[in-house]
């Protein structure tokens, strides 16, 4: 799915609505979304110059960085307050010199403001996305409000962070645990 797809989806429940104002609050929508949730992760060599002074973090173009979920030094899993600290989303310091330049891991990441979102994102979590941007639209002090309707949507949000965090706990995998039947005695 693209993001004009996800634009005239949510015009077709609230079609009094400008354009530029779904696709403002598609934006914020989805930036909270990955806030609240850790939908988006960014996974493969998170950080570089781990061993200068200064590393730096490693986030897709169309990113910003919101925290490291997990960071490794080839099998090592390195700890945050002991090896590593993050003091802001954008930054890394390095307590314990690792022993190689590298990290690999998980990068949880948000959209930028002014690029469109990733399709990653938009095909995986579209639904609770466009969820909170009809929401926040029908909240909006204008003829197409409808207070009603805002609180569905916005129960609907609350689900799909809710479903996000599960997904994002048991690591982003798909599928049921399978398990062999026990035999009938």
């Amino acid at each position: 799915m693209t993001q004009d797809e996800l634009i005239d989806q949510v015009l077709l429940d609230i079609p009094e609505a400008p354009r530029a104002t779904a696709r403002d609050q598609i934006k914020r929508m989805a930036r909270e979304f990955c806030q609240e949730a850790d939908a988006w992760i960014h996974r493969g060599y998170v950080v570089v110059a781990a061993r200068s002074k200064y590393p730096q973090l490693i986030v897709p173009e169309d990113a910003e960085p919101l925290r490291i979920r997990s960071l490794k030094a080839g099998d090592r899993v390195l700890r945050l307050g002991v090896d590593y600290v993050q003091p802001d989303p954008g930054r890394i310091e390095m307590l314990r010199k690792p022993d190689r330049d590298n990290l690999t891991g998980e990068l949880a990441c948000r959209p930028t403001t002014t690029d469109p979102l990733a399709e990653a994102l938009l095909n995986n979590w579209a639904d609770p996305i466009g969820d909170g941007a009809r929401w926040r639209l029908l909240m909006m002090p204008q003829p197409w409000k409808d207070p009603g309707m805002a609180a569905y949507y916005h129960t609907q949000y609350l689900s799909g962070i809710h479903d996000a965090k599960q997904a994002a706990s048991h690591g982003h995998a798909r599928g049921g645990a399978r398990v062999r039947p026990r035999p009938f005695l």
